[in-house]
């Protein structure tokens, strides 16, 4: 007898799921630094391969539905996650060109799967968006609220570069930019619109924390409010267009 071959497995989809999680290990092997966006990366990509075999196994649509949305949320995710790594200089353009492209590839045939209305194998190839240049593979990056963000990640890096803001406050501004620009990406990616609420609450919550944390350190005199300005300018920014974001929402479902 051959070996035991689960109905996931013969899904193409599923195959370069499992090349991209590969793919990113190796990336990570190779970064020596630590970041908070590292963990993202590596448990966002195991979560595409999960939850394809896991909405494969279901019959109904809802249920299949479910966990395509999860794999596709986090190969957007995975997506966003190249961006940040790329900003902190952890990984080369071309890295990052290589990352997304096969992600890319990865979203298309999960739109697929999760628009077939079949109970058996069936993937059609749909395009979630037209790459019409060089910087854009998906939705997301096209956002305004998106590209500052990554400007946040850049600043925060600089910052630290220069000034000691001691572990704790270093770790959680850390945390809380990656988490601003995870969520809006993979918040746009979804097909609910409560799901893309739920994600842009994260992000405000998330930037609304950044904010926070820079206050108290001038509070504490650990820096002068001018080495923290251009931050927060940036935040300044990014606020108002995550409640936009979240304004237009709330009217669709008016």
């Amino acid at each position: 007898m051959g070996p035991v071959v689960l109905g996931h497995e013969k899904l193409r989809v599923y195959q370069r799921g499992l090349d991209y999680a590969s793919w990113t290990h190796s990336a990570l092997a190779n970064i020596e630094q630590s970041a908070a966006v590292l963990d993202h990366w590596d448990r966002a990509a195991e979560s595409i391969v999960e939850n394809l075999a896991n909405g494969n196994s279901r019959h109904a649509a809802a249920d299949r539905n479910r966990f395509f949305d999860v794999a596709f949320g986090s190969a957007l995710e995975c997506a966003a996650c190249l961006d940040i790594c790329a900003c902190k200089k952890l990984i080369t353009v071309e890295r990052q060109v290589e990352g997304k492209t096969a992600l890319q590839q990865i979203v298309n045939m999960t739109i697929g799967l999760r628009r077939s209305r079949s109970s058996f194998v069936k993937e059609e190839r749909e395009e979630y968006i037209v790459r019409q240049n060089h910087d854009i593979f998906f939705a997301h990056e096209g956002l305004d609220v998106y590209q500052v963000a990554l400007k946040l990640i850049v600043w925060l890096d600089g910052v630290l570069d220069i000034t000691d803001l001691g572990a704790s406050y270093a770790t959680r501004l850390d945390k809380w930019t990656t988490s601003l620009v995870l969520n809006i990406a993979e918040g746009n990616g979804r097909f609910s619109e409560a799901d893309q609420v739920r994600f842009l609450d994260i992000a405000h919550t998330s930037a609304m924390r950044v904010a926070a944390c820079l206050d108290l350190l001038v509070a504490r005199h650990q820096v002068q409010v001018s080495q923290i300005e251009d931050g927060k300018q940036i935040l300044a920014r990014i606020v108002p267009l995550l409640l936009g974001l979240r304004g237009y929402l709330d009217k669709q479902t008016d």
